[in-house]
């Protein structure tokens, strides 16, 4: 890991461990790494950190697309600042445990600690997109939101995360068939 990535790699080292209940008998442990999508306090410094990464990151591994993409609840976040870092517009890619009325798109989504909805507004065919996100666990978000882009007709470029756990990015990039890239791996 590169020294440029201290602060980041502090927070990691430091993320307390929880565990989260999808069921009372389906238990799942959970890192709150400060900049994921249970983040707690997060110092100027590791904001900073992580949105020039970021920045630097997608101008280097990623130089043409349309505009970021973003989940919530963790990546809208730091899509936001890389986006405002690279004058670039984005779309959030909104969550709700409930069915919304008046939605473009909506495909379910199941986590191994939660089960929620996915919204897909403000898209067109033909649209070149960044999606960036927070984390990346077993791929199943990525995955479900880049299948539903194909069926949109959108072009996923690729994918930039902050962090990797494990090696599933791996498969994910051989199934979505784009570059899979990101500042950290535990």
């Amino acid at each position: 890991m590169s020294a440029s990535y201290a602060r980041l790699s502090e927070s990691i080292s430091q993320a307390k461990n929880v565990r989260i209940y999808k069921n009372k008998d389906t238990a799942y442990d959970f890192k709150l790494y400060p900049f994921g999508e249970r983040g707690t306090y997060i110092a100027p410094e590791l904001i900073s950190e992580i949105t020039d990464s970021l920045a630097e990151a997608v101008t280097e591994q990623f130089p043409e697309f349309d505009y970021i993409v973003s989940p919530e609840p963790g990546g809208h976040t730091w899509g936001m600042l890389a986006a405002y870092k690279l004058m670039k517009p984005m779309n959030i890619l909104r969550l709700s445990t409930e069915l919304y009325e008046n939605y473009e798109v909506s495909i379910k989504r199941e986590t191994a600690y939660n089960e929620n909805y996915i919204y897909f507004d403000g898209f067109s065919a033909g649209d070149r997109v960044l999606l960036l996100d927070d984390v990346i666990s077993s791929g199943a978000t990525i995955r479900c939101i880049a299948e539903q882009m194909s069926v949109m007709g959108i072009e996923l470029v690729g994918v930039q995360a902050i962090l990797a756990k494990g090696e599933h990015y791996k498969q994910l990039e051989t199934d979505i068939g784009v570059p899979v890239r990101f500042l950290s791996k535990v």
